[in-house]
């Protein structure tokens, strides 16, 4: 599957929350009714809203990255999703190559992110990927969530 990253513009493209959908982080973290159309909306006015396109123009996944966000150092993976029915077809590998590209362009020597405790998936593909668990952060997004946090080091 070809793919293509781009940035999104000052406003999420139509449809955008879609990715999201059916997914567990969407059922743990978006549920409440908005919640994640304005966290994408916050997203494409910084400038930190990326998408994964297809060769037809179509929005496949989408992250937040926050190139100083962990402490002012390290990029920062904020949030990152792939459409339901394309999960599991690289589409999310994409998405961590190009991640991982703009911190090496950055001259950033890690990059980080967080993994829910609940999302085993999520934490088996980042460690394939060569993250290991820095620390745990009991109720740091919501209570009763731990979140794993994670770091790729790029040199």
């Amino acid at each position: 599957m070809e793919l293509r990253l781009v940035r999104s513009g000052a406003e999420p493209p139509e449809g955008c929350a879609e990715i999201f959908r059916n997914s567990a982080i969407h059922d743990r973290y978006f549920r409440d009714p908005g919640r994640l159309e304005n966290s994408l909306r916050r997203a494409a006015a910084a400038g930190e809203l990326y998408l994964a396109l297809d060769g037809a123009g179509r929005a496949l996944g989408a992250m937040r990255v926050v190139m100083g966000g962990f402490c002012g150092l390290y990029p920062y993976l904020s949030l990152i999703g792939v459409r339901d029915g394309c999960r599991g077809e690289g589409v999310g590998a994409f998405l961590m190559e190009e991640l991982e590209r703009m911190a090496r362009t950055a001259g950033a020597r890690r990059v980080m992110l967080m993994v829910s405790d609940f999302n085993e998936g999520g934490q088996r593909f980042y460690q394939r990927l060569g993250y290991w668990k820095l620390g745990e952060l009991p109720d740091a997004v919501k209570e009763g969530i731990t979140e794993l946090v994670m770091v790729k080091d790029l040199i």
